[in-house]
C-alpha cells in the first residue's frame, strides 16, 4: 500500500515541474482526469494495474490514451514514469495530493458541507460568502445531503469542523441532562 507521504512526494515533484513550466493547472486537471478514468473504468484500471500486462504494453496504452485525450507530453511522461515504478494504481492518491498543492498555490480551500436537505441557491451563496470571510480564501464547496443530521449544517474547512447540526445540538442537550441529573 502506498503511503500518503509517497503520494505527496510524486505530487510535489510534478507540481514543481508544472510551476516551473507554468503548466501546473493543466497538469492538475489532466491528472484528475486520468485518476477518474482509472477509478471509473474497470477495463482501464485492470490494464494499468494487473501484473499480467507487461510495462511495455502499459506504456503503449498510456501513449494511446494520451493522444486520444490530448494530454500534455509532460503528463504522458509522468504516467510512464509511474508505470516504470509500478505506481499507476495510485493515481487517485497522487491526484488528490496534487489537488491539495494546486489549491494552496491558487489560494483556495475546499469545504465539505453536509446538510439535511439540499441547499437553496441563495443559501448556498450566503454560506460560500461566510466561509470565504472565515478563511480569507476562495472556497470550493462540496455539498452532501444527509438526513441523519436532522437539520442545520456541518462544515469541514481548513482543518476546522463547524458543526451546527440539530443532531449534535440534541446530543449535547442529552449529555447535559445526564450530567445534571435532570429526569
Amino acid at each position: 500500500m502506498i503511503k500518503g507521504s509517497l503520494a505527496k512526494r510524486y505530487a510535489r515533484a510534478l507540481m514543481a515541474i508544472g510551476q516551473e513550466q507554468k503548466l501546473y493547472e493543466r497538469l492538475g486537471n489532466e491528472l484528475a482526469q486520468m485518476a477518474a478514468l482509472e477509478a471509473e473504468n474497470e477495463d482501464f484500471r485492470l490494464a494499468v494495474t494487473a501484473p499480467i500486462y507487461p510495462k511495455d504494453v502499459r506504456e503503449k496504452l498510456i501513449d494511446g490514451v494520451g493522444r486520444a485525450l490530448g494530454l500534455h507530453e509532460l503528463m504522458v511522461r509522468f504516467l510512464k514514469f509511474l508505470n516504470q515504478k509500478g505506481r499507476l494504481a495510485y493515481l487517485g492518491k497522487i491526484s488528490s495530493a496534487y489537488q491539495d498543492l494546486m489549491d494552496e498555490a491558487l489560494g483556495r480551500v475546499r469545504a465539505k458541507v453536509t446538510t439535511a436537505v439540499m441547499l437553496r441557491p441563495d443559501n448556498a451563496s450566503l454560506l460560500l460568502l461566510a466561509l470565504t470571510e472565515i478563511t480569507g480564501k476562495m472556497v470550493i464547496m462540496d455539498v452532501d445531503v444527509d438526513p441523519e443530521i436532522i437539520g442545520g449544517v456541518v462544515t469541514r474547512v481548513a482543518g476546522k469542523l463547524l458543526d451546527g447540526s440539530v443532531r449534535t445540538q440534541l446530543s449535547l442537550m442529552e449529555d447535559k441532562l445526564k450530567t445534571t441529573g435532570a429526569p
